[in-house]
């Protein structure tokens, strides 16, 4: 029986590896759009890579690199710290902890991060900034109705001026 020895060339040594030790392996309990979402309907976008276009039907899109895009039926985004997504987004969803340049829609919950920068038009339905996050630009509730009502309870209950 004859055994390679690891000076030997051609050795190649069995590793064990674990997911926490592979570049973009999900880490299951990081972050808060993170769900039970299969890796399937999980886009990640990593590090040092840039992707340009329309990305439709995906569940989560994770951005650690950057993106140039428009994003439809999308479930959640999180853009970790090293990320940067330029465009257009309409979600249910989204935690900033990198970088957002665009239109940002979040019919349900925007968790902006400490560090978490949004610079343009934000519609939301929640929103939670944590300190040292930051939105700049154009920034209304999604549901204007609720506003709207109040508002005009109020203009109701005015004594109106007459000539």
């Amino acid at each position: 029986m004859s055994t390679i020895k690891p000076s030997s060339p051609g050795f190649v040594p069995e590793l064990p590896r674990r997911s926490l030790d592979i570049p973009g392996a999900g880490r299951r309990g990081e972050g808060a759009v993170r769900s039970n979402v299969s890796d399937s309907r999980r886009l990640t976008v990593g590090r040092e890579i840039v992707l340009s276009g329309d990305i439709t039907a995906c569940e989560v899109l994770v951005v650690e690199g950057r993106v140039d895009a428009k994003l439809k039926n999308c479930q959640a985004i999180e853009i970790t710290p090293s990320g940067v997504f330029k465009g257009e987004a309409e979600i249910e969803e989204a935690d900033i902890s990198g970088s957002f340049d665009g239109v940002l829609t979040v019919r349900g919950r925007l968790t902006v991060r400490n560090g978490g920068r949004i610079q343009g038009t934000v519609r939301y339905g929640q929103l939670e900034v944590e300190a040292g996050g930051e939105i700049n630009g154009d920034l209304q509730s999604a549901t204007p109705a609720k506003a709207d009502a109040k508002a005009a309870a109020k203009a109701e209950d005015r004594p109106t001026a007459t000539p």
